[in-house]
């Protein structure tokens, strides 16, 4: 004798124990976008955005789950690939209005021209250790952001005019960040760096609205930090350090002064999320110069596991997101 099918429970219905039993797929929408909203990029995509029609519905047409995207450490989850195709669908599925995008090793000149074109109302960009990103690449995408107010660029290879086009290309920038390692001249000692105030000019010409400056490691020296004080008037936040190049003399003190948050070349980075990358000058003995990467680490460093391959250029006509919307029936 052959069972009929089990008949589909209503929206509510009575559980074995007496109770109501609830039929999660009727869940109102802003109550699951809310439970949704929680979740990481790769959660919505290969988990609950999965479980049924009226879920996968949600997770692919409900702008406002991808209005702020932080894959800042899926690229120790996965490969390269498949997180910049994530990154594409999440783009994709923000339909232009991602004002966030925070991502780290998987980024590429490609990804970020193909988020400058669908996504010109980002607010906020964070990349580190993206060292497949290029000057050029950097330039060129920057041009699609204009409402652009926070920037970080942390240990990403970037450097020399790179400050000049993106302070040209974001006039509302309010908050810059570009953290590197501190670079030793080796046939001088510790304290003796390459000057270089190229960075320090372009932010000084170019980003008159700035309130909060991050340059860690930097190569700047008093002259380049004088010129921004000088040119960026509303500035209250600065953080120089590891920047050995700067003495901090009677005249820099005074221009300082009006600052009213100043982190100086020697102050502790113990509370920079980073701070296992940076070149340690105190720890400096000629041949080791790396600090311990996995000693109380708030980011994942294993090195071994990096890697940090191209991806195919851009293509302003297609998404490599396409291969997760494909799993979806909407």
């Amino acid at each position: 004798m052959s069972l009929s099918p089990r008949p589909r429970l209503p929206s509510t219905a009575m559980a074995e124990d007496g109770g109501e039993r609830r039929d999660w797929a009727d869940m109102p929408s802003d109550a699951l976008a809310a439970v949704f909203g929680m979740l990481d990029v790769s959660d919505l995509l290969t988990g609950a955005g999965l479980v049924c029609r009226a879920w996968r519905q949600l997770a692919a047409t409900y702008s406002t789950l991808w209005r702020r995207v932080d894959m800042s450490h899926q690229a120790d989850l996965m490969e390269n690939e498949e997180a910049e195709a994530m990154a594409r669908t999440a783009v994709d599925r923000a339909a232009g209005t991602m004002e966030a995008f925070w991502a780290d090793s998987f980024v590429t000149d490609g990804l970020l021209l193909y988020l400058s074109v669908r996504a010109s109302s980002l607010k906020s960009l964070q990349l580190s250790l993206c060292f497949n990103v290029s000057n050029e690449g950097m330039a060129e995408a920057m041009k699609g952001f204009p409402q652009l107010e926070e920037l970080d660029i942390t240990f990403c290879s970037l450097y020399g005019d790179v400050c000049q086009s993106i302070g040209k290309a974001c006039p509302q920038l309010k908050c810059f960040r570009l953290n590197d390692r501190w670079t030793f001249q080796m046939d001088y000692g510790a304290s003796d760096g390459m000057d270089d105030d190229t960075e320090a000019l372009g932010i000084a010409n170019n980003m008159p609205e700035l309130r909060e400056l991050q340059l860690i490691g930097n190569n700047i020296t008093n002259d380049g930090l004088i010129s921004i004080l000088d040119h960026c008037q509303h500035l209250e936040s600065v953080d120089i350090r590891q920047c050995y190049n700067i003495q901090m003399d009677d005249a820099l003190k005074s221009k300082c002064a009006r600052i009213k948050n100043l982190k100086l070349p020697h102050d502790s980075i113990s509370d920079f999320k980073y701070r296992a990358y940076i070149v340690s000058s105190v720890a400096y003995s000629g041949s080791d110069l790396e600090l311990d990467l996995f000693d109380d680490l708030d980011v994942v460093t294993d090195d071994d596991d990096a890697d940090f391959n191209d991806t195919d250029d851009f293509n302003e006509t297609g998404s490599d997101g396409a291969m997760y919307d494909d799993e979806f029936d909407v």
